[in-house]
């Protein structure tokens, strides 16, 4: 009985970390594909892909707090763990923000 209890988690858990996986192949990836003309503008551009991404996931959780989304047991956190909603919310999108800013920067900058 504890077995079939732990085995719908455990699946959870593995296609969450699947996913999560995958979203770092596709940052990786998008990162790579990005137009650059240095190694240095590569790594980069992979650093914002996935700090991006980092982002996103981070609203999806603070979304799920918030409207009672589901949330794969591997994201969730204890009530009293839990930072506060804004502080998520500022906090992802920082972690949007941020990197598109430099990028922007780097792109004014280098390709006048």
């Amino acid at each position: 009985m504890n077995n079939q209890q732990l085995r719908p988690g455990a699946s959870q858990e593995k296609l969450t970390l699947g996913a999560i996986g995958l979203f770092l192949v596709v940052a990786i990836v998008a990162g790579l594909l990005f137009p650059h003309t240095d190694i240095s503008s590569a790594y980069l551009n992979i650093i914002a892909s996935i700090s991006i991404l980092a982002g996103i996931l981070g609203l999806y959780i603070a979304a799920a707090r918030q409207f009672g989304l589901w949330l794969p047991s591997l994201l969730q956190v204890a009530e009293k763990r839990q930072d506060q909603f804004w502080r998520l919310l500022a906090m992802s999108l920082a972690a949007i923000a941020f990197p598109l800013i430099i990028i922007a920067t780097q792109h004014a900058l280098f390709h006048q």
